[in-house]
């Protein structure tokens, strides 16, 4: 019997040729020629399907069954606005970019600017893209995808020793009317050496409404650079999200991403991680909250080619009822690379029998000089603690609260940055006390 690994859907090949003079740069023949050619690559390799090791806990079958289409710009503005205030972090200063609908949005967009800043939006500057858009290094099924129908997105470059003192703020909003709409957004961000940058993304989206948020993004820190990115995923119940963040991490640099996952009806989550550079660190930390139909998807990979290299991971799983979530992290140190340091970590709290915690930590080593762990768990409420709680005059579903409250805590409370440790806790919080039975 033959595994089938991909799935093919001819229909997205039509709607690409019947969108592709009016996608961003079709004038631009080098633009036309990129996407036909990543097109041409995603047809030939097929989506993935249930018997690809890598999405075996995501099936991907909808998008063989279901026909997305491009979102146009968006003209609601009171949601829009509404949208944006829910996203919107107004106790933390600093320049603002909005997406809405896969689309820039100038009207609530501050720019980042200054000495040493580049900053370029798609749309307004698409040779600004070139380079990552070339560079099929990171070539696979759905990054082709994204590469040939992308809509928008955002550049930025950080000269040498600019340390930028306020975070920038990047927004994707999705209003209603996008049903069955592909949202595919691109990225790029280049540290300079000592350079030193935050960067909060956060995704929301309308109810309601079954559309597709594809983010592909490219990061790479020179030496001694410091970049941290935060995400906020808080999509529609209905959505389908996906990020892939592809990272290189020169000598004496230091990368971390954490994120909060709360929305969405699948979503997937890809950090692909290597080291350029000796004495660098990674450190990629989460959590991520479902129920009822949802499915999270944390995907890792840190390749450890060089020696000296520290890389991080730590991911907390809380899953209600109906709740699906999968955890698969691979560290991988190559025969050369001695003296690394990686640590993985991944505990999961399940509220009801009827929710599911998948976890797969792999340590692929080669080299003999290391220090390598990993550790999953899987598990439900200690019942001492709650007898504990209630015991001291809180209800069951305040006790409850608490307790996966301080579980999830440990991802973020050690944040460097109040307003944004708050935020998190404020939005873990609010999902506990909205939703936790009684």
């Amino acid at each position: 019997m033959v595994k089938i690994l991909h799935l093919e859907n001819p229909e997205i090949g039509k709607r690409f040729e019947a969108v592709r003079s009016s996608l961003t740069g079709w004038d631009q023949a080098w633009l036309d020629q990129l996407r036909a050619e990543a097109m041409t690559r995603f047809e030939t390799t097929g989506i993935p399907g249930p018997k690809v090791e890598e999405w075996k806990y995501t099936n991907l079958g909808f998008l063989a069954n279901e026909n997305f289409a491009i979102s146009n710009k968006a003209r609601q503005q009171t949601e829009i606005k509404t949208l944006f205030d829910r996203a919107h972090m107004e106790n933390i200063d600093g320049p603002v970019v909005v997406f809405v609908n896969g689309h820039i949005y100038p009207a609530l967009s501050s720019y980042p600017d200054g000495h040493g800043i580049s900053f370029a939006v798609f749309s307004e500057n698409c040779q600004a893209f070139h380079p990552s858009l070339a560079n099929i290094e990171y070539s696979s099924a759905l990054n082709d995808l994204n590469r040939a129908m992308v809509t928008d997105g955002y550049s930025l470059e950080i000269a040498p020793d600019v340390v930028l003192a306020k975070p920038i703020q990047v927004i994707h909003i999705v209003t209603s009317a996008t049903d069955m709409k592909l949202l595919p957004v691109r990225s790029q961000i280049i540290a300079g050496k000592k350079s030193k940058a935050r960067i909060i993304e956060t995704f929301i989206g309308a109810e309601g409404e079954r559309y597709w948020s594809h983010m592909v993004s490219e990061v790479t820190l020179a030496a001694k650079a410091e970049l941290s990115l935060v995400q906020f995923q808080l999509q529609g119940k209905q959505a389908i999200h996906m990020t892939e963040l592809h990272t290189k991490v020169a000598e004496k640099a230091n990368f971390s991403h954490i994120s909060l996952q709360l929305g969405s009806e699948i979503s997937r989550t890809e950090l692909l991680n290597s080291f350029n550079g000796e004495f660098a660190n990674v450190d990629l930390r989460g959590a991520y909250l479902g129920r009822i139909k949802q499915s999270h998807d944390i995907f890792t990979r840190i390749n450890h080619d060089l020696p000296n290299c520290n890389s991080n991971q730590l991911y907390r799983g809380v899953l209600d009822e109906g709740g699906k979530s999968a955890f698969q992290g691979k560290v991988v140190v190559a025969r050369d690379a001695q003296k690394t340091n990686a640590d993985q970590s991944n505990k999961n709290l399940l509220l009801s029998r009827k929710a599911e915690a998948n976890a797969k930590p792999e340590l692929l080593i080669y080299a003999d000089d290391v220090k390598c762990s990993h550790g999953a768990t899987v598990g439900e409420l200690d019942s001492n603690q709650l007898f504990y709680l209630r015991s001291r005059g809180l209800d069951e579903a305040a006790a409850k609260g608490l307790l996966v409250e301080a579980f999830v805590s440990e991802v973020f409370d050690d944040l460097d940055d109040e307003i944004l440790r708050d935020k998190f806790k404020e939005k873990a919080a609010g999902w506990l006390a909205q939703e936790l039975p009684s």
